[in-house]
This record gives structure tokens, sequence and C-alpha cells, in this order.
């Protein structure tokens, strides 16, 4: 890295390849930012039925009301990789840091 904060790149790129990297960071940054408001509306809520197991109330997806958990979300857990089930997962508001 050079004083300037740049890594001197010694390879030679075609034009649209310089375009593609041009663009790159802030089309992954909007992408990012897609995927975090899909999760963010695809989140599980009580469905608020009458169930036998109270310690585990049916759930649905508070954006699409299919039962928890959606399509949508598990598509999502599958190309992120995720290697726990999505009914294990804590509610949102038990991964939050507390406050002081």
């Amino acid at each position: 890295m050079n004083r300037e904060g740049y890594v001197p790149i010694r390879t030679r790129l075609a034009i649209e390849d310089l375009d593609f990297l041009a663009d790159a960071r802030p089309d992954l940054l909007k992408f990012a930012e897609l995927g975090l408001r899909l999760l963010d509306l695809h989140q599980p809520r009580d469905a608020g039925g009458i169930t036998s197991d109270a310690a585990h109330p049916i759930l649905r997806c508070r954006s699409c009301m299919w039962r928890w958990p959606c399509p949508t979300f598990r598509a999502m857990s599958e190309s992120f990789g995720a290697t726990r089930e999505p009914a294990e997962m804590p509610p949102p508001e038990a991964t939050l840091p507390e406050s002081a």
C-alpha cells in the first residue's frame, strides 16, 4: 500500500474490467442493503392462534404471513449458508447488545 492508501496493480486490465471494478463497490453495497432490508421484512411473529403448546406458539412471517420460516427466509438462509435451523434462531431483540 502506498502513502495515499492505494495498492498498486501491475496487471494490464481491459477497459471493460476497469468499468466493472469502478462500479463494483457501490453495487455490492446496494445489494447488501437489499438483503438486510429483506431480512428485516421477513421476521417471525406470533400468529395469535390457540395452541396446545404454549412454550412453542405458532409463528407466521410478519410480512408475507406464511408459516415461519417463510419461503423467502428459507431461500435467503440457504444462500447465506446458514448452519442452524431458523426455528432455533433467537428473536431479533435477544441479539441486540444491552445499553449501559
